[in-house]
């Protein structure tokens, strides 16, 4: 576990190196928001809307699709050489990084996939879903969605942790959530826009059910690990 890890180094003296001394984060704000900070600082904010803490200036600010509960990033403040990827035309006023299922960049020290998203409420080809690795940790987020046949072809890439809407509504509910982390087969699995209209339903949440799964309000942060 990394706190073993780190107490260890602790014991020991070795914990001046930044590198060593921390570990990547991930936020949950409510909705689809959640904030990602690798070990050595760089932040990344998706699908910014949720009321909560953006008071961490972004490197990166990844918008999964159009709809207005997704793509307030007038929310984050960018640092200097931060900027946007969003599908075409899911964000205005501002300049970004056009992507479309199948690209991969980088961006500091993360590589992001995008990866198929979409369901009758959200057509396909105006969304995504991204899979950022960094710190050797990589993490999923499905975006607005249900189950597609191609997220049997993310298992391969070794994702620690899988987010996906369990709203039952606009997206697929928890059932049909718990058959794509089958097909994900991630280390973890998370339930994000979990309520239809609004931040957060405990209740619809929790029908993401699993041994693998980790329960994450909004507000709360998660240390991720290897």
């Amino acid at each position: 576990m990394v706190i073993t890890h780190l107490s260890l180094l602790l014991m020991l003296g070795l914990a001046a190196c930044p590198a060593l001394a921390q570990a990547p984060t991930l936020t949950y704000l409510g909705r689809a928001s959640v904030k990602l900070v690798a070990a050595g600082g760089f932040s990344i904010y998706i699908d910014p809307y949720a009321p909560g803490d953006y008071a961490e200036r972004a490197d990166l600010v990844l918008v999964t699709h159009g709809h207005r509960d997704h793509n307030q990033v007038d929310l984050v403040t960018l640092k200097p050489k931060g900027g946007i990827a969003a599908p075409a035309g899911a964000v205005q006023g501002h300049d970004y990084r056009q992507v479309k299922e199948g690209d991969v960049f980088t961006a500091g020290p993360a590589t992001v996939r995008v990866v198929p998203a979409g369901n009758g409420n959200h057509p396909r080809d105006a969304s995504v879903g991204y899979v950022i690795t960094v710190d050797g940790v990589s993490v999923y987020h499905a975006g607005d969605t249900s189950l597609l046949p191609e997220m049997a072809a993310l298992a391969p890439l070794g994702i620690g942790y899988a987010l996906f809407p369990t709203d039952g509504f606009y997206n697929m509910g928890g059932a049909e959530a718990r058959r794509c982390a089958d097909l994900v087969k991630a280390r973890h699995a998370l339930a994000i826009h979990s309520s239809p209209k609004g931040m957060y339903d405990a209740a619809l949440a929790a029908a993401l059910k699993g041994p693998d799964v980790l329960p994450l309000a909004p507000g709360q942060t998660l240390t991720l690990d290897k």
